[in-house]
């Protein structure tokens, strides 16, 4: 069985949500295009745990065999919606260098000092934009030193435009250019494209506001049991800058004895919760200046 080549247990949860739910999507709205609509929740769910999957395993690889690994991140790059060895120039190269700190490419302060709704929604183009010249030069340095990771670069990319046209086509020859068209676009396509652009709003939310430089309270967490159930503990983000290559099933074990040195403001209980609370409630409500975030006030401030 597969599942004896893994290298945690714990993924056996893993192989579960990659290869039954994220195959379910796009199979129901195959066999059954009108239900597509109902199934945008589903949608949305699977394209964000399709960035989290592509995240450990970058990380920490699944399996033993390096040919498995390979095979999977062919896989993931699909669902991912971008070949995922993206990941190894501008996150493990340098965002974990420098936390969100001068020198990240991918920095929250990058654009603007102010937290905002928009700074939030418009982060994944912009963070898109600037990673772009780095992922380009990574490819050309692989591709003169040749070998397995410019095969990765080709296979994955091969995977994930490849798969996509494949699929777009079985939809359309079973449904028509329309109804099959916008099965795809819905159960597919888009899921795929948001899912990093989830990926990356994360990462803002985790990291605005919050001081690069200091040792506990350089990013957000969000503590929700049932949020990290089904994000696979993606919540507590302090510990994983800390220890990349921990696994996330030990993740949760290692935040319960460093969240006492984290201030309170940064150990949020939800993802949404924090953003309505920020972007909607407390900016409606007139208590916060709309120059000045207030987390990063009192960061800052504590710090």
């Amino acid at each position: 069985m597969v599942s004896m080549h893994l290298r945690f247990s714990a993924d056996r949860r893993t192989l579960v949500w990659a290869f039954f739910l994220f195959p379910l999507l796009p199979a129901l709205a195959l066999m059954l295009p009108r239900l597509v609509w109902a199934l945008v929740p589903l949608a949305l769910y699977t394209s964000y745990c399709a960035g989290v999957l592509t995240h450990n395993h970058t990380h920490v690889p699944l399996f033993r065999e390096r040919r498995y690994n390979r095979w999977y991140a062919n896989y993931l790059s699909f669902f991912y919606g971008c070949p995922i060895f993206t990941w190894i120039p501008t996150h493990h190269a340098n965002h974990h260098r420098y936390v969100n700190g001068d020198g990240d490419y991918m920095s929250t302060r990058r654009y603007s000092q102010q937290d905002s709704l928009w700074a939030a929604l418009s982060y994944p183009l912009r963070s898109s934009y600037w990673q772009l010249p780095h992922i380009r030069n990574y490819v050309l340095r692989v591709r003169r030193r040749g070998g397995a990771p410019f095969v990765d670069v080709l296979t994955q990319s091969a995977c994930l435009v490849g798969g996509h046209f494949a699929l777009l086509a079985l939809f359309v020859r079973l449904h028509g250019a329309w109804t099959g068209g916008t099965a795809y676009l819905f159960a597919v396509g888009l899921p795929a494209a948001l899912a990093p652009a989830f990926m990356m709003i994360t990462n803002y939310l985790q990291h605005v506001g919050c001081d690069p430089l200091s040792p506990d309270n350089h990013s957000r967490n969000f503590t929700s049991k049932l949020f990290n159930y089904l994000t696979f503990d993606n919540g507590l983000h302090s510990v994983h800058h800390e220890h990349p290559a921990l696994h996330w099933s030990q993740v949760s074990a290692v935040h319960a004895e460093r969240a006492p040195h984290i201030l309170p403001d940064l150990k949020q209980r939800t993802l949404l919760g924090y953003c309505l609370n920020t972007y909607l409630i407390e900016r409606l409500g007139g208590r916060v200046d709309a120059d000045v975030v207030h987390s990063r006030t009192r960061v800052t401030n504590a710090s």
